[in-house]
């Protein structure tokens, strides 16, 4: 491809976008979503966000959300016969904490190892029971770059009390590295 090519094909492209695999590649991680963009991201997909009309502040105010929250692994379970590799089930039951380390609530979930190499992948579903309600999450996540500092993002479909009705979205990043089991940083958005 010539550079006349390069600039013909890349005229309806905004040049931030066109910049933008540079700027990662000299982030040591891009780091997470933030809870306002997790906001506008589930308002939007609940149709309930214009961009150019709406406000962050307008998302904020029609979705419920949470950040700065942990999840502590209180039993996990392998099924594996002991073989590892892919296609074995994982279930964890999980403690939601918030930053002060109170229990909200109690996750129950499920995951499914779908490949190992060169990166484990694993199908989550979880049901998330809170002191304001419940939501279930699920999703295709990368192990590895989590468990880099990397987040995942889990679709929401609210249940019940202030999730019910609602959809959206929760991530997940590893936490607290130093735990054994390490402990993890999740948040979520519902509109």
């Amino acid at each position: 491809m010539t550079a006349e090519n390069s600039a013909e094909n890349t005229a309806q492209i905004d040049e931030r976008s066109i910049k933008s695999g540079a700027l990662f590649r000299k982030a040591e991680d891009p780091g997470p979503v933030d809870i306002r963009g997790l906001a506008v991201a589930a308002a939007t997909r609940a149709g309930r966000y214009v961009p150019g009309r709406d406000s962050v502040e307008d998302a904020l105010a029609k979705c419920v959300y949470k950040d700065n929250l942990t999840e502590k692994i209180l039993k996990l379970t392998i099924n594996d016969d002991g073989k590892g590799g892919p296609a074995h089930s994982v279930h964890y039951e999980d403690a939601i904490l918030d930053a002060d380390g109170t229990e909200l609530g109690k996750s129950s979930s499920n995951a499914v190892v779908v490949v190992t190499e060169p990166h484990m992948w694993q199908f989550h579903k979880s049901t998330v029971e809170l002191v304001n309600g419940s939501y279930e999450h699920n999703g295709l996540i990368d192990v590895n770059a989590m468990m880099r500092g990397m987040t995942q993002v889990f679709h929401v479909t609210g249940i019940s009390g202030e999730f019910e009705g609602k959809t959206g979205f929760a991530t997940i990043t590893i936490g607290d590295v130093t735990q054994q089991p390490p402990t993890y940083a999740i948040s979520y958005a519902v509109c």
